[in-house]
């Protein structure tokens, strides 16, 4: 078992346990459904979680969340060593490698948010590092309307001046269950 599939577990627990405050560990679970052109609202099967129980509903109908570690370098089949990297691989290095697997991460997460009419979340962690969230500075802007400035006051590091990356523990202790129902609510004009 891959330890990418290790952090997608421990993301689904941590996010189950913020969503319902400690209560319960297993409502939020790993989407593993193929898709294809042919999938039935195939639409909402984008992103690396699914609900386990209604209540989550309104977190995944309105952040597209895709998880992500890193990859192993492959030869024919056979693993030969994970490949290291690091965000800030976008400014020192001279091989673009790490930068190219944050992006290519963040690319996934915009083409399935845009797909999916959600907002992009990229949950990251490289090796030996803590667990990061990425989101469009608009998108955290837009959220603190209904959660309060605190995500735009703690520690963050952005990038291009479009994408804002905390800490995961801050964001999420920044952020509440109840401000992402009034934001569901909001845009898309339902209560759950």
């Amino acid at each position: 078992m891959g330890k990418g599939d290790d952090f997608e577990r421990e993301c689904c627990r941590y996010l189950s346990l913020w969503w319902s405050e400690g209560e319960d560990d297993d409502l939020i679970w790993r989407n593993r459904i193929r898709r294809t052109s042919k999938t039935p609202k195939r639409e909402q099967q984008l992103g690396d979680l699914i609900s386990t129980h209604p209540t989550t509903i309104p977190l995944l109908e309105t952040f597209n969340i895709e998880i992500k570690t890193g990859y192993s370098k492959t030869r024919k089949g056979t693993k030969v060593k994970n490949i290291p990297w690091d965000i800030l691989d976008i400014i020192d290095s001279t091989k673009v490698k790490g930068a190219k697997v944050f992006l290519d991460f963040w690319d996934q997460t915009l083409a399935d948010a845009e797909k999916s009419n959600r907002i992009p979340v990229l949950i990251f962690k490289r090796d030996y590092h803590v667990p990061c969230v990425a989101m469009l500075r608009k998108d955290v802007r837009g959220i603190t309307d209904f959660s309060g400035p605190s995500l735009l006051t703690c520690t963050k590091v952005t990038l291009s001046n479009n994408i804002d990356i905390f800490r995961r523990d801050t964001f999420f202790e920044r952020l509440s269950p109840t401000a992402v129902r009034a934001l569901h609510k909001e845009t898309k004009g339902e209560a759950i």
